[in-house]
């Protein structure tokens, strides 16, 4: 499979892949390598996805009307799809990691007020660049975590799985917002500003809902956990040092998200991590969440 341009990037269909994993069989509220901070941390990002992906279609369909391009306004349908779909798997696992023992609609609750409050009154512009930024930092975890498997190792399948998918869907829809916003505004200084902000108020609120969720169970209290989570994130090879060099390839003159290539590992979990028989567009699918 050939990379695109950034001339014909414009071209790839994307489309959502309508999933069924199965949450019921989760059953430990460690899932993620027997850490609870760790899995906490997922916990968290996942109680906050159906609020911020709600965000995130409504600050792209603001533009919709001003699109020229006619293969930028197919994938801004596409996105619209795959964003609404994410939002839709995360809060059905949300109920089922709320069964383990989390409280997701805590940080629901307090997402959405927030969000309300301090985004959506902002002007169409600033909600535009702010699912920018959001779509650049989800495209580079995609990218990092279907490149490296190191990273989700000792993860519950479910939990695994969706992961997984919801990466591959963010890269392969990572350029949408941007090229949008490009089109359609094309401030890049306002847009490295928004970054700033961005990445700062993110950092903070993984961490707060990470910290809430593992002390809403009884295993807060281990140092190895919380050690093991470290390393995970800011170690010799954490993620976090792992994302900082594509983070900052936001800042370079001519930045573009596909710059890069990515479609390599798009092509990788098609052909090695996905599951035909979760996805409901295939033969091979089978109703996987038990009755």
């Amino acid at each position: 499979m050939s990379q695109p341009t950034i001339q014909d990037h414009q071209k790839l269909e994307i489309k959502p892949r309508h999933m069924n994993f199965p949450f019921g069989s989760l059953n430990n509220v460690k899932f993620f390598d027997d850490n609870i901070y760790k899995s906490a941390f997922i916990v968290g990002m996942s109680a906050g996805f159906p609020v911020g992906e709600g965000e995130f279609l409504a600050s792209v369909r603001n533009y919709r009307k001003q699109i020229k391009n006619p293969e930028l306004l197919k994938q801004v349908r596409g996105f619209i799809g795959q964003e609404g779909h994410h939002s839709n798997q995360h809060a059905k696992v949300n109920k089922e990691l709320d069964r383990l023992g989390y409280n997701t609609q805590k940080i629901d609750q307090s997402f959405r007020k927030t969000t309300d409050r301090y985004v959506v009154p902002r002007s169409d512009k600033f909600r535009l660049a702010h699912t920018v930024c959001y779509e650049h930092l989800t495209g580079i975890l995609g990218e990092m975590l279907l490149d490296e498997s190191r990273f989700l190792k000792g993860m519950d399948i479910p939990m695994k799985d969706l992961m997984l998918w919801h990466c591959v869907e963010e890269v392969e829809h990572k350029s949408v917002a941007y090229d949008v916003y490009m089109e359609t505004i094309g401030d890049v200084k306002y847009l490295h500003r928004v970054m700033h902000l961005t990445i700062t108020v993110l950092s903070f609120r993984l961490m707060k809902y990470m910290f809430r969720m593992a002390f809403s169970t009884k295993h807060w209290a281990s140092l190895k956990d919380l050690s093991g989570f470290f390393s995970w994130t800011i170690g010799k090879e954490g993620f976090m040092r792992t994302l900082y060099k594509p983070f900052k390839s936001f800042y370079k003159k001519d930045f573009h998200p596909w710059e890069n290539g990515g479609l390599e590992l798009i092509e990788k979990w098609e052909k090695e991590l996905s599951k035909p028989e979760q996805n409901k567009a295939n033969k091979e699918y089978l109703q996987t969440s038990p009755a």
